[in-house]
């Protein structure tokens, strides 16, 4: 599994295409979705959150008469983001756990919790975020996603 995983990270590190073709078989070469799935299987992640990100990778597009896998690519991304700015994915995390510890209490737990999740969230992504930020990883790893698409930033048509 781990290799699998590290595979995933430098498949995101090592390519910045600079032409539609060049983001269209970024997109393609990405993990295969076995690969996706045994990464998953492997992982400690929930059942639901696993079943979503399976069906998040087999989510495909039609780009003239090609067929891009960019939920294969959006899948591969998420892991290395989840590995590289660990401080965001940390404050997700607690967050999303005391939502959930919130919404256990009897009465009104569940009103407390869907009033506060959203709030949360925001307070745990952006203390992980700062402390990603300090450590600079933050900014090199959304340097490395922007240059990954960019290819496509004059490609779409409305």
């Amino acid at each position: 599994m781990a290799q699998v995983f590290v595979a995933a990270c430098q498949i995101v590190r090592e390519h910045s295409p600079s032409s539609l073709g060049a983001a269209i078989d970024l997109c393609n070469d990405a993990l295969h979705l076995c690969k996706i799935s045994d990464v998953l299987d492997r992982s400690s992640l929930f059942a639901d959150i696993k079943v979503l990100l399976c069906d998040l990778a087999q989510f495909t597009i039609k780009v003239g008469e090609v067929v891009v896998a960019i939920g294969r690519r959006m899948v591969s991304i998420a892991m290395w983001l989840a590995r590289t700015i660990p401080g965001t994915a940390l404050g997700v995390a607690v967050a999303l756990t005391l939502s959930a510890l919130i919404g256990g209490v009897p009465l009104i737990g569940s009103l407390l919790a869907l009033a506060l999740q959203k709030l949360l969230l925001l307070i745990g992504m952006t203390a992980g975020a700062m402390e990603d930020i300090r450590n600079h990883a933050m900014k090199d790893a959304m340097d490395r996603v922007a240059r990954q698409f960019s290819a496509l930033n004059g490609a779409v048509a409305a």
